[in-house]
């Protein structure tokens, strides 16, 4: 914010304001012993601005200034109303841990139940047992040492496709809260917003790719053995996206992510990638980011 100027105490600064909003610059008027200060809040329009305090001051009676009035009035009346609305719209992710009810939100609910149920498994001494029958594959070693793949999707269990999600680093605590805490806070807002059904394709559709994208990225990378990952990361990242894209294309669904978020869920996205954290299922999150840009901007 800039100051433009400042009116001798005979003139009406509200007309000088009516007017610059007519042409797309807001002001501030102080007023001061000597006069009535004017500043404009975006220094693009520091020179122009500048010009027109200088042609009021010269030619105050013009009637350009006076007409100016009521469209100022019906200008500040549409931006109230658009205020309002953004406000009704609008809600802090971060708001959204305790309320609605588990009756507005009861496909949320039940995977954050369902991963906690998993990780107590992890901790019990049928760990390796519940792992095996979650993770997107199973191998096999021969006498001579060589490992294979088990293909247990080709073989019927599809589930694999998905379950990979509910699992969570035994030994990480923080692995499971920071997801399940994303997976609250969005797929709440989500739910609430566009419908448990909705929520579902969303999660499946993302679980599957994210899986299966980190399987094949390791398998190309690290060619010839066990391929182990696990976390709800690739769908967290997925919903992210989503409520990202609304946000900006469909602020009218009231799905807003702060850009506080914005910037942490993408600081750790990068974070992740640079291999500082260790070992961690990058091609899932970023997959998983990717589809729900995509249903994101594609109105789903």
């Amino acid at each position: 914010m800039r100051q433009i100027g400042t009116l001798p105490k005979d003139l009406d600064p509200k007309t000088l304001s009516d007017y610059l909003l007519t042409l797309g610059m807001k002001t501030r008027i102080d007023e001061r012993p000597e006069g009535w200060v004017v500043w404009i809040y975006n220094e693009d329009h520091l020179t122009r601005a500048r010009d027109e305090l200088q042609d009021y001051l010269s030619h105050p009676e013009n009637p350009r200034y006076h007409r100016a009035t009521q469209t100022a009035q019906a200008i500040r009346s549409q931006e109230q109303q658009l205020d309002r609305q953004f406000r009704k719209n609008y809600r802090e992710v971060t708001d959204l841990w305790a309320p609605p009810g588990l009756r507005r939100r009861p496909l949320t609910s039940a995977l954050v139940a369902a991963s906690v149920v998993v990780f107590v498994l992890q901790q019990s001494p049928e760990a390796d047992k519940v792992e095996n029958s979650l993770y997107f594959a199973t191998y096999s070693e021969a006498p001579d040492g060589t490992i294979y793949n088990n293909d247990d999707i080709r073989h019927g269990e599809i589930w694999r496709l998905v379950t990979p999600i509910f699992m969570h680093s035994r030994r990480s605590f923080l692995h499971i809260l920071f997801n399940m805490w994303w997976l609250n806070t969005l797929g709440t807002l989500i739910e609430v917003r566009r419908g448990t059904l909705r929520l579902l394709g969303l999660v499946l559709i993302s679980a599957v790719i994210s899986n299966l994208s980190q399987y094949l990225w390791m398998e190309r990378t690290d060619p010839g053995k066990p391929h182990f990952f696990l976390g709800m990361s690739g769908v967290v990242y997925a919903l992210f996206g989503y409520i990202w894209m609304k946000g900006l294309y469909e602020p009218e669904q009231g799905m807003i992510m702060h850009p506080n978020n914005v910037n942490i869920m993408i600081f750790w996205l990068f974070l992740c990638m640079t291999g500082v954290l260790g070992p961690i299922g990058n091609a899932a999150h970023f997959m998983g980011m990717v589809v729900g840009i995509t249903f994101g901007v594609f109105r789903y």
